[in-house]
């Protein structure tokens, strides 16, 4: 428990000097902090649930509530189909994000390498009354690698552009991150990363850096215990 103290604590100094430096005109430092919840399921199916709180403005304003959930469906060792609502209710409003995507993926030693096309849809109800609401539909790639240091540490990084789905396929934003995860215990897992989002969807580019901390929780409420041997 002691290592996962000072991660912790290395994970607040990030997010105090990146405060520190980030500036007000074009670009914002955010912090997200989550907790989720994995069920594996029998037949390679599994279901999760995310709550995430997100602060904005330096991290000094409280933007909002995250719900998320997922379900997946392992089709081979390779392949895994990917679906996922989330309901953000942040200070301009409510929104509703719909996706489906596949993941193919492929270990090779300690690495571990994927790429996962997603289609994306959204809808936006904003609390100004001049634009009551707004769709907008997105294909989004992730290209994702983790290399495994120790049997509990891995490290990982990812990109992910989003391109908007309407006639002229612009590259709406970009989403690049790295991280690692740590293993408490068997089933808890600590998430720190860092999170750089160049946004083109305005008409003068915005910029966020995001500290994160995610608790990732899984169970296995149907898995089968091995028997143990016995001698009298």
């Amino acid at each position: 428990m002691k290592k996962i103290h000072i991660y912790i604590l290395c994970f607040f100094l990030i997010t105090s000097i990146t405060k520190a430096q980030s500036t007000k005109d074009y670009n914002d430092f955010q912090a997200w902090y989550s907790a989720s919840l994995k069920l594996d399921l029998t037949h390679n199916w599994s279901i999760t649930g995310k709550y995430r709180l997100r602060y904005n403005q330096d991290a000094s304003n409280f933007q909002g509530s995250y719900l998320f959930g997922e379900i997946d469906k392992r089709i081979s060792n390779s392949f895994e189909i990917q679906s996922s609502y989330r309901l953000a209710m942040v200070d301009k409003g409510t929104y509703h994000r719909y996706a489906l995507g596949i993941e193919a993926q492929k270990e090779i030693g300690r690495f571990k390498f994927a790429i996962r096309p997603m289609v994306q849809y959204q809808q936006q109800y904003f609390v100004d009354d001049d634009e009551q609401s707004d769709t907008d539909a997105f294909l989004r790639t992730r290209f994702y690698g983790k290399y495994k240091l120790t049997r509990r540490f891995d490290v990982y990084a990812f990109t992910e552009p989003f391109v908007e789905l309407d006639n002229s396929l612009a590259f709406d934003r970009f989403r690049n991150s790295a991280g690692f995860k740590y293993e408490v215990r068997k089933g808890f897992k600590v998430n720190l990363y860092y999170l750089w989002q160049p946004d083109y969807s305005h008409k003068q580019l915005r910029t966020n850096h995001v500290a994160g901390l995610d608790l990732e929780f899984t169970l296995k409420p149907w898995k089968k215990k091995k028997r143990g041997n016995y001698s009298e």
